[in-house]
C-alpha cells in the first residue's frame, strides 16, 4: 500500500512539474513582445473619464538593456502644454520622475511603481515595462483555457516571484495560436483592479507587438488607451547617457 501511495505522489508531482514548465514556456513565449531592446516609440495616451475622451498625451519612449540584461527605460511627454517635461526613468527597480509643472526631479520608492502615471489607468511600472517581461519576476501557473474576442486562449495566473514584481497577483491570456498576450487582469487586496486589452499587433524587430493597448479601471469609471504611432528597434535614437537622472535636468 505504501509504495502505491507513493507512486501515486509521484505521479501527481511530476504532473505539476509539467505543468509549471509548461506555463514556463506559454510565458516565455508571450514574453517576446516586451523584450525588443534599443527601442524608440512615439505613442498618444487618451485618459477617458465617464466615457468622456480628455486631450490626448504624446510622448517619446527609449528602452535599453544594461549589461546585466536590466531593462532601462525613459519616457517624455512632448503635449500637451500641461504635461511637456514630464519624465519618468525607470532602472530595473529605481524610479525618478522629472516634474513639468516644478521642473523637480524626485526618486520614488519601489512601492510607488504601481501608482497612477500621468493621470492615468497605466502605472509607472507599466509605462516603463516595455523593456521587460513577466518571465523574471513572476512565478506562472496554467489553469485551463477561455476564449477572449473569440480566439482561444490559455488563461496563466502570475504571482511574485521576488520583491520586483509590481502586483500582488495577475491573470493573463495568451492566444494559442500566436501566442500574443490578448488580457492581463490586475490584482491588489485579494480582488481585480484593472485590466489590459492588447490588440492590432503588428511585426517590430521579427516579433509581433501591439498597436494599441487599452487599460480599465474596475473601481472607477475611467479606462487610458495608448497607441503607437512609430517604434524603431536597435535604434540609433536611443543613447546610452538618457538613463542617468542627471540626463532628466536637461529636459524642458
Amino acid at each position: 500500500m505504501k509504495k502505491i501511495i507513493t507512486a501515486a505522489l509521484l505521479g501527481l508531482l511530476m504532473l505539476a512539474s509539467a505543468a509549471a514548465q509548461d506555463a514556463k514556456e506559454i510565458l516565455d513565449r508571450a514574453d517576446r513582445s516586451f523584450e525588443l531592446d534599443r527601442v524608440y516609440s512615439e505613442s498618444s495616451l487618451t485618459v477617458y473619464k465617464n466615457g468622456k475622451p480628455q486631450a490626448p498625451q504624446m510622448m517619446i519612449g527609449y528602452t535599453l538593456d544594461d549589461s546585466s540584461g536590466q531593462a532601462r527605460s525613459l519616457t517624455i511627454f512632448r503635449e500637451p502644454a500641461r504635461v511637456a517635461g514630464t519624465a519618468y526613468l525607470m532602472l530595473g527597480d529605481d524610479l525618478w520622475v522629472r516634474f513639468a509643472s516644478t521642473g523637480r526631479i524626485r526618486k520614488l520608492s519601489s512601492s510607488a511603481r504601481k501608482n497612477s502615471a500621468a493621470g492615468s489607468d497605466f502605472s509607472y511600472a507599466d509605462m516603463g515595462e516595455g523593456g521587460d517581461s513577466f518571465t523574471g519576476d513572476y512565478s506562472a501557473s496554467l489553469e485551463g483555457s477561455e476564449r477572449i474576442n473569440g480566439i482561444e486562449c490559455y488563461r496563466l495566473v502570475l504571482e511574485p516571484a521576488n520583491r520586483n514584481a509590481v502586483y500582488e497577483k495577475m491573470v493573463v491570456w495568451v492566444s494559442k495560436d500566436e501566442f500574443l498576450y490578448l488580457k492581463i487582469e490586475y490584482y491588489d487586496k485579494g480582488a481585480p483592479v484593472k485590466y489590459m486589452i492588447l490588440e492590432d499587433y503588428f511585426e517590430v524587430g521579427g516579433v509581433p507587438y501591439p498597436e494599441k493597448i487599452t487599460m480599465t479601471s474596475l473601481v472607477k469609471k475611467s479606462e487610458s488607451v495608448m497607441e503607437t504611432q512609430l517604434i524603431e528597434h536597435d535604434s540609433d535614437r536611443v543613447e546610452e547617457r538618457f538613463f542617468t537622472s542627471s540626463y532628466l535636468e536637461t529636459i524642458r
